[in-house]
């Protein structure tokens, strides 16, 4: 597998090339297009920090697609430098059910920061930024978004006002000696169900049924 990006004098393409089959929903996932014998994401030629893209997404892309990293570890990086800077974060998607216990492996990591800091994790994380940090002026679900690969796992980090903690239902939990704001297993439950996720969600049932 070979990641790289390209320009064009409207784009600025993200490409994954020689995947082998195995990985191909991987890279769907984090919404890259099949192109003939390639993947490809694109932005606006106009995005920031293009420089870093081209050193980070080749050296970080492959492990990020294969999907071999360790969950714990990127989000202990995450929480520890996050926690240096003061940031405002909060987690959503599956690892909410995953710092709780419940037996799953997630193989990516959906994190809200304040609207407030969503630039400043991009300032600290820039080592492991791995697409641009963007505003999408409302042309998606949540109004920014950024990714980052830490420990060979995606972070999706994304920012709105309706996901802000004082907007958003989050419940606090403890987990290696780290206060975090997680979606509620009820939330993540009914979410999973709705996706007809029928496995994920029987495990979330029952792991509550027995708390």
């Amino acid at each position: 597998m070979k990641c790289y990006c390209k320009e064009s004098q409207e784009d600025f393409i993200f490409c994954v090339e020689n995947s082998e089959e195995r990985y191909y929903k991987n890279i769907e996932d984090a919404w890259f297009q099949k192109d003939g014998n390639l993947y490809i994401k694109n932005y606006p030629s106009t995005i920031n920090d293009k420089e870093i893209l081209k050193v980070n997404f080749p050296k970080l892309g492959e492990s990020m697609f294969k999907g071999n990293g360790d969950w714990k570890k990127a989000l202990l990086i995450f929480a520890s430098k996050c926690e240096e800077s003061n940031i405002d974060w909060y987690i959503t998607g599956s690892v909410s059910e995953a710092v709780m216990g419940v037996n799953i492996k997630p193989h990516d990591i959906d994190i809200v920061t304040h609207v407030n800091d969503f630039y400043r994790v991009k300032k600290i994380f820039k080592e492991y930024m791995i697409e641009p940090f963007v505003d999408n002026n409302g042309a998606w679900i949540v109004r920014y978004f950024g990714r980052l690969c830490i420990e060979g796992v995606q972070l999706d980090i994304v920012a709105d006002d309706s996901r802000n903690k004082e907007n958003y239902g989050y419940q606090n939990v403890g987990w290696n000696n780290y206060r975090l704001y997680i979606e509620p297993l009820e939330t993540r439950y009914n979410i999973e169900l709705e996706r007809g996720r029928i496995d994920r969600s029987s495990l979330i049932k029952d792991f509550m049924n027995n708390l």
